[in-house]
C-alpha cells in the first residue's frame, strides 16, 4: 500500500522513487507496528524486521503495478474494517494505492523526483526494463 493524498484513475506500471529527505521519526504508527511484529517474531526464533540505516536516497529503487486505489471512505466502510480483521497499519489515506507485481532494483538509479505520475524518457525506459528482467531472473 503506498498512500497518497490525492487520487489518480491511472492502472498499469509505475516506477518506485525513494524521496531524497526522511526524517528520523517518519511513519511513526508503521513504527511501532513493526516493534509490535518483532516482539512476536523474536518470541519464535524468527529474525526481525529490521529498517536499514542506509536506504538508498533520490534514486528509483523498484517498479511495480498500480492495481487499485482505495479511499479512507472505502476503508471505513470496508468488510474487514467491521469485523477487525485486515486492518493494514500501512494504510493512512487519504487514498491508498494497491500494487502487485513489486520488483527490487538490484543498483538503484539516481534520479531526480517529481510529485505526480509521469512519462519517462526511452533511454530510462530501456535501463528499467533490462533492470526488472535481470530481477526476475534473479527471483
Amino acid at each position: 500500500m503506498e498512500n497518497r493524498t490525492w487520487n489518480t484513475s491511472y492502472r498499469g506500471p509505475l516506477l518506485i522513487h525513494a524521496s531524497q529527505a526522511m526524517e528520523e521519526n517518519d511513519f511513526p504508527v508503521q513504527r511501532e507496528w513493526i516493534k509490535t511484529l518483532n516482539q512476536y517474531l523474536i518470541a519464535g526464533d524468527e529474525s526481525p524486521i529490521v529498517i536499514p540505516e542506509d536506504l538508498p536516497r533520490g534514486a528509483i529503487v523498484g517498479s511495480a503495478t498500480l492495481t487499485n486505489v482505495y479511499s479512507d471512505q472505502w476503508w471505513q466502510r470496508s468488510y474487514y474494517q467491521k469485523i477487525g480483521k485486515g486492518v493494514s497499519p500501512w494504510f493512512e489515506g487519504p487514498y491508498g494505492f494497491e500494487m502487485a507485481d513489486a520488483v527490487e532494483f538490484a543498483e538503484p538509479i539516481q534520479c531526480r523526483g517529481q510529485l505526480g505520475i509521469r512519462d519517462i524518457s526511452d533511454a530510462l525506459a530501456a535501463r528499467v526494463s533490462k533492470m526488472i528482467a535481470e530481477a526476475r531472473l534473479c527471483k
